[in-house]
């Protein structure tokens, strides 16, 4: 029983050991097809057939501490699917993020938080120092045609852009064609449809300003 206790520990580990190797070749790669520095951490996946070009640092499937949450992570870019990162940002485990064929997510810098989703169908931009909590959504289309009983046609698609500066509360969903103002706070489980001004306070279903000025650090 020893011998197959042996056995079963070294087996572990030398799986462990071959995912580790692929992780660190797999991060290697990135890199250099992006010119920056890129970190897929395990049990994180990657899939990028299109495009990525990194200015400074992201990390796939981060955790918080050194044996903190791991649920894996999942990055894919579509063939004609483009990534660009201008600074250092940081995925953290169990997020996911999908970049649709003729798709551009760009990303300043900061960081998402675990069990995050951003659908990126057309066109995503999030600026830089942004901080985007847990299960928060991020999506620029309904991927559904919707028309009015006038036969009225409204697009299912149009781009989100976020500003420098802005945080993103708990489980907030950030819908299509919304853009952020530098310095703004969506509050946690809001769900933003229009645009936020500038240092604003948003919150509510759908989002509203409750509050404007507004300064967090």
């Amino acid at each position: 029983m020893k011998g197959i206790r042996t056995v079963s520990r070294l087996s572990r580990l030398s799986r462990w050991g071959g995912l580790r190797r692929l992780h660190v070749l797999r991060s290697l790669l990135l890199s250099r097809r992006s010119g920056g520095t890129v970190r897929v951490h395990r049990p994180a996946t990657t899939q990028v057939a299109g495009s990525m070009r990194v200015g400074g640092r992201l990390d796939v499937g981060l955790r918080w501490g050194r044996n903190g949450f791991a649920a894996p992570s999942q990055l894919y870019v579509a063939a004609s699917g483009a990534v660009r990162v201008e600074g250092s940002f940081h995925v953290f485990a169990g997020t996911r993020i999908v970049v649709d064929d003729d798709a551009v997510l760009t990303i300043g810098s900061g960081y998402i938080n675990s069990d995050a989703r951003i659908a990126c169908f057309s066109a995503i931009t999030i600026g830089h120092d942004v901080a985007i909590a847990e299960q928060v959504v991020i999506r620029d289309s309904d991927n559904h045609q919707v028309k009015s009983a006038m036969g009225d046609q409204h697009p299912h698609t149009a781009p989100i852009r976020i500003g420098d500066h802005v945080w993103i509360g708990l489980g907030a969903t950030i819908l299509k064609g919304v853009t952020i103002g530098d310095g703004a706070v969506v509050a946690a489980r809001a769900v933003v449809t229009r645009d936020v001004p500038p240092g604003a306070l948003v919150a509510g279903v759908p989002a509203r300003v409750i509050r404007a000025d507004v300064v967090w650090e």
